[in-house]
């Protein structure tokens, strides 16, 4: 029994994403190269939630783009669970990146001749999941969200918070791994930024899930277990959360 405990014990501690000496240059063959990011090292445990802060044009858009495979790096490696992603074709990582990576975008990216529950669906339906049960599972997430009366709703009849959670359950609905948010409660009021990221945390408390949160702002850092400071393209610093500070003391 003991050795089944420490097993699970190590599994939750186990490494689910790092990164190493990652750099990404653009318009590398001109004389007007930006070096975005300048050799990042990061190490993210499977069941974090770890923010990213820093002041605007330091690289924690581009450090979460390169995560999510949106854009190419110009060097580095980036290991995803046990996954080199530089091993992965095109179309492998097209299929790594929709079963293993959820993605919260800073302005929405919802389809917009989609319903909300359509929207949130797509994930599911894009793995091979019955239509039906597709549907209910994302009726219930929007639910949970706040947004049982606006299921058929398309994007432009809702507002940008409202918009904001379709996107949120758009990235949760298929369990993935990782969850990557560009400010994903940027356009909520505080009431229902509370409602998120409490969500959040019960899922990444629940579920394991992984959530690394790209945020200005220091109230939704400090409900994360660590804040990654970056500036210049590098991280000055790290820190850990107050929220997980508290966690553990009780």
């Amino acid at each position: 029994m003991k050795k089944i405990k420490n097993q699970e014990k190590e599994q939750e501690n186990s490494i689910i994403l790092s990164i190493t000496n990652l750099h990404k240059r653009y318009n590398e063959s001109k004389s007007n190269e930006v070096h975005a990011l300048r050799g990042i090292d990061l190490t993210v445990r499977k069941g974090d939630m770890m923010a990213i802060m820093g002041p605007s044009g330091c690289g924690k858009t581009t450090l979460l783009n390169m995560i999510g495979h949106l854009d190419r790096r110009s060097s580095g490696d980036i290991i995803i669970g046990n996954v080199n992603t530089l091993t992965l074709s095109d179309n492998q990582m097209t299929s790594f990146r929709r079963d293993n990576i959820g993605f919260i975008f800073q302005l929405f990216n919802l389809f917009p001749f989609l319903t909300a529950v359509e929207n949130v669906e797509t994930p599911l339906l894009l793995k091979g999941m019955n239509s039906g049960l597709a549907r209910e599972q994302a009726k219930m997430l929007l639910r949970e969200l706040g947004m049982g009366d606006r299921l058929y709703h398309q994007p432009s009849e809702l507002s940008g918070g409202q918009q904001q959670r379709v996107a949120v359950g758009r990235a949760l609905i298929n369990q993935p791994a990782i969850i990557l948010g560009d400010e994903p409660t940027g356009d909520l009021d505080s009431t229902t930024s509370s409602d998120v990221m409490a969500l959040f945390r019960r899922i990444n408390r629940t579920n394991k899930q992984t959530l690394v949160l790209v945020t200005h702002n220091r109230w939704i850092a400090e409900q994360c277990d660590y804040i990654v400071h970056m500036r210049d393209g590098k991280i000055s610093h790290s820190e850990q959360g107050p929220f997980n500070k508290k966690e553990k003391k009780q």
